[in-house]
């Protein structure tokens, strides 16, 4: 088919169809010139917000445990859901489906750089610390074996690389987030020992602790205000790295 018209009236057609200023070309899927209004979505910006429970930790060890997974995440896989259905079949073996009810995998996967005192590792050791490996048992009273008491809350934002917090000191704001996921009941299902302390003299290597958590009922998304809200928040009040938890590490063990 050939193209009538000229080429500037081409383009404004081109560029205003159903998709053109904020979506690629319907048929071409073309997305480029100075026009548009979109662009791809970039991964790899995202920041948390770890709760761990601090029944486990108390309140000082809590609070830097939460800086350390803040600035060693390097990676997040999120959660899935399933829509589960019914099948009703007629005379032969004629079938139709119908969704019941949709169901979640209730597990997501954080990435962490390990550093030296192995910080990391020892946090998730404290944090599946509930049961103690030599007795059978947990170490908590009675009173204290509760969820309040093992379980935490992380929030996921993924954001774009740009700040929209509209103030001097920096940080972001609404504008800048994709999507957040706000997790509760989460605990971790293992402590990474066999990737955190393994060793080959053939090999000298920088360590990432691939860790699983799992969580209660479904997450929170965007779609909530009040989350979007808490991660902003939260996210610019955490400020530069302290390094007075260098020694994080060693003071979990001791």
């Amino acid at each position: 088919m050939g193209i009538s018209g000229s080429y500037m009236s081409n383009l404004g057609v081109t560029l205003n169809d159903a998709l053109g200023v904020i979506g690629p070309d319907t048929l071409t899927r073309y997305i480029g010139g100075h026009t548009r209004l979109n662009q791809p979505f970039i991964s790899g910006y995202h920041q948390i917000i770890v709760n761990p429970p601090e029944t486990l930790y108390g309140s000082t060890e809590a609070s830097a445990s939460q800086k350390w997974l803040t600035s060693a995440c390097e990676g997040f896989t999120p959660h899935s859901s399933n829509i589960n259905f019914i099948d009703v079949n007629g005379v032969g073996q004629l079938g139709a489906s119908f969704p019941a009810s949709r169901t979640y995998n209730r597990e997501f996967t954080l990435t962490f750089r390990e550093y030296q005192n192995l910080p990391i590792l020892n946090i998730f050791r404290m944090w599946n610390g509930l049961f103690d490996p030599h007795l059978g048992i947990t170490s908590m009273k009675s009173g204290e074996y509760i969820p309040n008491s093992y379980k935490g809350s992380i929030c996921v934002g993924l954001l774009k690389p740009t700040t929209d917090s509209g103030n001097a000191e920096g940080g972001i704001g609404e504008g800048d987030i994709e999507e957040v996921y706000f997790y509760e009941g989460v605990f971790p299902t293992m402590v990474p020992d066999d990737t955190a302390t393994a060793a080959d003299q053939a090999t000298n290597d920088s360590i990432q602790l691939s860790l699983t958590f799992r969580f209660d009922g479904a997450p929170l998304d965007k779609s909530n205000s009040e989350v979007v809200n808490y991660f902003v928040s939260q996210v610019n009040g955490l400020g530069q790295y302290d390094n007075t938890l260098a020694n994080l590490g060693a003071d979990l063990t001791s």
